[in-house]
């Protein structure tokens, strides 16, 4: 009785894990980043950030101190604004989608826009 319940616990847990695995297996998806070093300090970099996505149509969905993301149905994308001393803020821009070549442009188009 021991070994049958074993082998029932066994088949049911192999089973989840089947199940599990081809989620765990799909791609993940692509990111890309650019950074650059710009003579402004925190609050202007994110007002150029919030402009530049909303000219490429993202809906912003999350701002904070330093950073302000946005997001549409393809791509999600995020700038980061580290201000060092003498207002020179490192600005970073991310974006992730499914499809690398969308990210990558989007990537250049949020560079530009910015």
């Amino acid at each position: 009785m021991i070994s049958i319940t074993y082998l029932l616990t066994t088949l049911l847990a192999s089973l989840g894990l089947a199940t599990n695995l081809a989620n765990a297996q799909a791609a993940p998806p692509g990111m890309h980043y650019a950074w650059q070093i710009l003579g402004i300090d925190t609050a202007q970099c994110l007002a150029q950030a919030r402009q530049a996505l909303e000219s490429q149509g993202l809906d912003p969905v999350q701002n904070d101190a330093t950073s302000i993301a946005g997001r549409s149905e393809i791509a999600t994308a995020m700038f980061v604004c580290i201000e060092n001393p003498a207002a020179i803020t490192t600005v970073m821009v991310v974006v992730a989608s499914d499809d690398d070549a969308q990210a990558l442009a989007l990537r250049e188009a949020l560079k530009l826009a910015f």
